[in-house]
């Protein structure tokens, strides 16, 4: 996994929360605009450039869709809904797509999601 400025798990929760449906279009623009509103990014001054590699590891799993482009924005759709699941070894709660495969714990790697 490549090191980002931006934890993949808040753009999971975003993406929960505010697009969890395949019906949504939605775009990197709007995700940098809910990291923004979050206290741990507010002073971090994040560009859509700082997260392009979680989206990039999320089209690549089956999870995103990329539907259009314009410079860098880039227009998403998800290929099936985001189910919260619970790690059993670390007890750490993450969102996972069924179509994701691994589904491996983003805190300590392990394969026990459930």
């Amino acid at each position: 996994m490549s090191v980002t400025k931006v934890s993949r798990q808040d753009i999971r929760k975003i993406i929960s929360d505010n697009f969890n449906d395949t019906d949504i279009r939605f775009s990197n623009d709007e995700l940098l605009g809910y990291l923004n509103e979050m206290d741990r990014y507010k002073p971090m001054n994040l560009d859509v450039l700082d997260f392009e590699d979680v989206l990039l590891e999320m089209e690549e799993s089956g999870f995103l869709r990329p539907i259009a482009q314009n410079f860098n924005t880039r227009y998403y759709k998800i290929m099936t809904d985001l189910v919260e699941k619970t790690c059993k070894a670390c007890n750490t709660t993450s969102f996972f797509a069924e179509a994701e495969e691994p589904k491996n714990c983003p805190q300590c790697g392990s394969v026990e999601v459930g």
